[in-house]
């Protein structure tokens, strides 16, 4: 590993994108800089009296300390070595930034709390009859095609908007015109579209005003169902103009319920945060044609992180896939790169967004409201269960007779449809709280029929292969006959023993479990929890543990599990998505791995080259490839 001192001397004096990595390779932090060689050595600087171990990979000690600077001390402690990307302007490593804080999630930067689980509401202009869906990522916002709205933080919220506008607007539900109506037609809330009693140019109409709904302008949106009443009236149309006439007064009724903030038709957004030593909540108030329309509550993770920073990320987060940008953004502090931000909005959206801190007046008393939701917010949802983890951890000590208070605890599950693609999960959780440094994934290799009983063998078997205890050989007699996967060694890495196993499932995954650790001399405290009534099987005993549904010790082992699960199933996604989109591409003659990597870079999936036009493959592939590729999708 090059010395860091030699690496910040020979760094560039151009803009770019650093990351600090420790001893393993980890990323810990990524930052961004108008000049990377100055930037970075604000981190360092020499001493001329301080030995050469000042830091222990160079010959330069600590900068002076900074705001956060316990923060910065304890990163900087564990920096092994330095990357970084040069970058043709500021603006484009603000971009940068932000993607690598999301690819690699360093746990010294401010942090969005499971971002993934952010939804959207997706319209769907692929299909030959569009469809509205919620979906978790903008897989291809491309122009013309799908839209993408959001994102929303309430599950709940999304369902009921969905419903609202499937009811109000008629939608049909299926992707494709045939002979055979929807169900919704059956019920009379489809126009017919789906067997061509309407055309479907008339029919995407509707769905240009579902997308003005989407954006909160109820003027363009009542203007324009008025104006098909009108003229549908005047054609004599009469049951059309009374379903326009029906939807103009359900969205009336929705609209009158909403607050009024100005009359001035206000198009903006507030900001308030709360935050502690290493969370925070930041509430958001949307304005909309001077109604407020939706209130929203993030939660972020950070390391002592002072609040302008806090803001920052999220405003760049946030807004880097929101569907809709305000004209002013107000903010309860002044954030970094204020003036880059905006041109970035500016170059990338087309669009003039100022972010201010009022100073006075109904603006600030917003975003001191806003302040005062985020306080509640984190009370609330929070600080209540986090607070208590000592306590809560304690009490499940007690309820499962273990031998002291569970500090690493593991989760573990599988996940695989009819045995294909099949992986597991390893989650730790330790003093209560997520330890996504120490997550594990497995390809599972033990079976290609569904087996969960096999594969969690298979799994923790090869997790129990690298136990870290001194001198410890596991009794060869005893190990699994199976040549399809292999025990790791004693001179690979090591993971320590947990002080509580959770395995997704019950009776029988249990026991299999138990089965290993029994192999292997283990005796380590386990349990299985069953999704159906959140039952706590333990080894030996006939009857499951039932605690109350609000009870913190149950709500801590479902935080586990269902972590678990999450972490399996993303991994099953990416390796299914991998294995479906080569597959098809490779069965085609002619096509190899540099035309797939060059196809699937352009058009992002197997089911968009299938969409795209001849001329569009052609332009990448040539005319001849792009017939053969046609042929063969």
């Amino acid at each position: 590993m090059a010395n860091l001192s030699v690496k910040i001397k020979n760094l560039p004096q151009k803009p770019g994108v650093y990351l600090f990595k420790n001893e393993r390779g980890e990323v810990l932090y990524v930052g961004k800089a108008k000049n990377l060689k100055n930037r970075v050595r604000t981190y360092f600087h020499p001493h001329p009296t301080l030995p050469p171990q000042a830091h222990p990979k160079s010959d330069y000690t600590f900068g002076e300390p900074r705001q956060g600077g316990g923060r910065v001390e304890a990163m900087i402690q564990n920096i092994a070595d330095i990357d970084y990307t040069v970058v043709s302007s500021e603006i484009e490593s603000l971009i940068l930034e932000n993607n690598l804080i999301k690819q690699y999630q360093p746990r010294f930067n401010v942090l969005m709390r499971d971002d993934k689980n952010y939804q959207f509401i997706k319209i769907d202009y692929d299909s030959q009859i569009p469809q509205i869906y919620t979906v978790r990522k903008i897989e291809r916002p491309d122009e013309g095609r799908s839209k993408y709205f959001g994102p929303y933080t309430s599950g709940l919220s999304v369902r009921e908007t969905l419903h609202l506008i499937k009811n109000v607007f008629h939608l049909c539900r299926n992707s494709k015109v045939s002979t055979r109506p929807c169900f919704a037609y059956h019920l009379g809330r489809c126009p017919g579209v789906c067997i061509g009693q309407i055309p479907l140019a008339d029919y995407r109409k509707t769905f240009k005003q579902i997308e003005e709904f989407l954006r909160h302008r109820q003027t363009a949106v009542l203007q324009d169902l008025k104006k098909e009443m009108a003229e549908a009236a005047r054609s004599r149309r009469f049951e059309k103009a009374g379903i326009a006439r029906d939807q103009i007064r359900s969205l009336e009724h929705l609209w009158q319920k909403q607050k009024i903030v100005s009359p001035k038709n206000d198009n903006h957004d507030y900001l308030g945060i709360y935050h502690t030593s290493g969370e925070a909540v930041v509430s958001l108030f949307m304005i909309r044609e001077g109604k407020l329309i939706h209130t929203e509550h993030f939660s972020l993770e950070h390391k002592n992180s002072p609040v302008p920073e806090i803001l920052e990320r999220f405003i760049i987060n946030y807004y880097a896939e929101a569907s809709d940008l305000p004209k002013e953004i107000y903010l309860p502090q002044i954030v970094p790169n204020q003036n880059l931000i905006e041109k970035k909005w500016q170059i990338l959206n087309k669009a003039q967004v100022k972010l201010k801190v009022p100073t006075r007046g109904k603006k600030k008393g917003l975003v001191k409201l806003a302040t005062e939701n985020a306080a509640l917010f984190y009370e609330r949802e929070l600080s209540s269960f986090e607070k208590n983890l000592p306590q809560v951890l304690s009490e499940l000590k007690t309820l499962l007779g273990l031998p002291e208070i569970p500090k690493r605890i593991e989760g573990f599950d599988i996940s695989n449809i009819q045995g294909t693609n099949p992986v597991g999960s390893m989650v730790v959780f330790t003093n209560g709280k997520p330890d996504k440094s120490q997550y594990r994934k497995f390809k599972i290799n033990v079976k290609d029929t569904p087996d969960d009983f096999a594969m969690m063998k298979e799994m923790l078997t090869r997790r129990f292969a690298r136990i870290k205890t001194p001198n410890f050989q596991f009794p060869i007699s005893k190990q699994i006959p199976n040549p399809k996967f292999k025990i790791q060694n004693s001179k690979d890495e090591h993971w320590p023993l947990p002080d509580l196993i959770i395995i997704d499932g019950g009776k029988g995954q249990l026991g299999v479990a138990t089965q290993v650790l029994t192999t292997y001399n283990l005796q380590l405290p386990i349990i299985g929890l069953a999704k159906r009534l959140e039952e706590i099987f333990l080894p030996g005993k006939k009857d499951p543990i039932l605690l109350a549904l609000d009870n913190p010790v149950l709500f801590l082992l479902q935080r586990v599990r269902d972590e678990a699960h999450r972490f399996a199933i993303t991994f099953y996604r990416s390796r299914h998505r991998k294995t479906q989109n080569y597959s098809r591409l490779q069965d085609i003659p002619g096509v190899g791995p540099a035309t797939r990597r060059k196809l699937l870079k352009k058009f992002g999936s197997v089911s968009a080259i299938r969409a795209a036009s001849l001329q569009a493959i052609a332009r990448e592939v040539g005319l001849a490839m792009a017939k053969k590729i046609k042929e063969n999708l």
